[in-house]
C-alpha cells in the first residue's frame, strides 16, 4: 500500500503522471483513503482522486468520501482565515505585533491553498513573556502555559496557541542559540504583513529553518505525520539560491546539519523533492529510520499504538511515558534525549515559580 499512497502524494505534487500499482480491489481503495486520511493528506490528494475517477473503478463510498472530506477541509479553511485575521487585528489594536505560524501562511505556496488540511491556530506575539501572559489572561481563561506557548481560549471550538517564542530545544546550549536565532530574526517576521492573507506570515527563508525544527521536536515529543513534511517540501521549492545559502549557514551554527539530512533522505523518498532543492546531501540510514517513524505515528502521533496512555494521566506517569518515548531515539539524538529529564523537572518548577500550572501540572 506505500507504493500506490506514495504514487499518489508524488501526483498531487506534480512529480508523477500516474499510479504504478492501481489499487485493485474495495479494501485496497479503503486502506488507501485510510492511510492517506491517518497524514492528514486527504484534501490535497483529492484533485488526484478526481481525475483517476474517470479512467479507474474507485468505489463510490471511497470517493464520495474522499470528496466530502476535501469540501469540509475547503470550509474549515474559509472560516480560519477569517479567525486569523480577527486574531491578528485585535493584538495589532491592543498594541502587539504577531506572525501567524504554520497554518495559513503555509498553505499559500500550495498549489491550492484551500486543500491543505489545517490545524490549530500558532500565532506568535512579541513583547515579553509576562506580559503577554497577563494581556490573555485579561482576554479569556488559559489553560497550559509552557516555555513557548500557552493554550487559550480566545475563539470558541477552535485551539489557539499563542507563543512567546516559535520552538525550544531541551539542551540548554542547543535552547541558548535557537532563542538567540529567533531573537536576530524575529523583527522580519513581524514586520512581513500579507496583504492577501491580512496577516503577518513568516519569510520563506525563516520556515526553512523553523519548520525543520518543528518537525524534529514532533519527532521526538509525539510523532509527526507527512503533512509537516509537505509543508516543507513547498519551502524547500520556493527557497531562492541566496536564502538556500543562508539557511545551509542557520542550520550550522544550530546544528541540525545532521536532522536535516534525514528530511532531505523522506523528501526524496516520499515527494521526490529535486536534489538540487535540498539543503544537505541526504542521509539514506536516518532518513529510512525516520520515514519508518513517520509512518507508524501519522499525524502527531495520533496513530501510533506506543503513544497509548489512559484518560486523566498523572504527572509523574505523563514524564515517565514521554521519557520512555524518548528513549528510542537516543541514538539518533542524544543530546536531546539526553537533556529531556532535565528540562521536564526544570520546566515544571519553572511553572510552579511562575504560576504557569493548570490542575497542578
Amino acid at each position: 500500500m506505500n507504493n500506490a499512497f506514495f504514487d499518489l502524494v508524488q501526483m498531487a505534487v506534480g512529480r508523477r503522471d500516474s499510479l504504478s500499482e492501481p489499487p485493485a480491489s474495495r479494501e485496497e481503495w479503503e486502506d488507501l483513503l485510510k492511510v492517506t486520511g491517518k497524514h492528514n493528506l486527504l484534501g490535497v490528494t483529492f484533485p488526484v482522486i478526481d481525475v483517476l475517477h474517470d479512467t479507474l473503478e474507485i468505489p463510490l463510498s471511497v470517493y464520495s468520501r474522499w470528496a466530502m472530506m476535501a469540501e469540509k477541509i475547503a470550509k474549515r479553511n474559509e472560516a480560519q482565515m477569517k479567525m486569523c485575521r480577527s486574531l491578528y487585528d485585535k493584538f495589532l489594536s491592543d498594541g502587539f505585533r504577531s506572525c501567524l505560524l504554520k497554518g495559513q501562511g503555509a498553505a499559500l505556496r500550495y498549489p491550492d491553498p484551500t486543500l491543505r488540511q489545517c490545524g490549530d491556530i500558532d500565532i506568535w506575539l512579541e513583547g515579553d513573556r509576562q506580559a503577554i501572559v497577563d494581556y490573555i489572561r485579561s482576554l479569556c481563561p488559559v489553560k497550559k502555559i509552557v516555555y513557548h506557548h500557552l493554550d487559550a481560549d480566545l475563539i470558541p471550538k477552535m485551539g489557539v496557541e499563542v507563543h512567546f517564542t516559535p520552538s525550544w530545544m531541551n539542551a540548554p546550549g542547543a535552547n541558548r542559540r535557537l532563542q538567540r536565532w529567533f531573537s536576530a530574526n524575529a523583527g522580519e517576521q513581524f514586520s512581513g504583513f500579507n496583504p492577501r492573507l491580512g496577516f503577518c506570515v513568516p519569510t520563506t527563508r525563516f520556515d526553512a529553518v523553523y519548520m525543520l525544527i518543528h518537525i524534529y521536536r514532533h519527532v521526538l515529543e509525539e510523532g509527526v505525520g507527512l503533512r509537516q513534511l509537505l509543508d516543507y517540501y513547498y519551502v524547500l521549492g520556493q527557497l531562492t539560491d541566496a536564502d538556500r545559502e543562508k539557511v545551509r549557514e542557520d542550520l550550522k551554527f544550530l546544528k541540525m546539519q545532521g536532522f536535516a539530512a534525514s528530511v532531505m533522505w523522506v523528501l526524496g523518498e516520499v515527494f521526490q523533492l529535486d536534489s538540487r532543492n535540498m539543503l544537505v546531501a541526504p542521509d539514506a540510514s536516518e532518513g529510512s529510520f525516520l520515514l519508518e517513524e513517520i509512518l507508524r505515528s501519522g499525524n502527531f502521533g495520533r496513530y501510533d499504538p506506543r503513544n497509548a496512555h489512559a484518560k486523566g494521566e498523572g504527572l509523574v506517569a505523563h514524564g515517565k511515558r514521554k521519557f520512555g518515548r524518548g528513549l528510542r531515539y537516543f541514538m539518533h539524538y542524544p543530546s536531546e534525549v539526553f537533556w529531556m529529564p532535565f528540562h521536564m523537572i526544570w520546566l515544571y518548577f519553572w511553572r510552579r515559580k511562575h504560576n504557569y500550572l493548570y490542575k497542578g501540572r
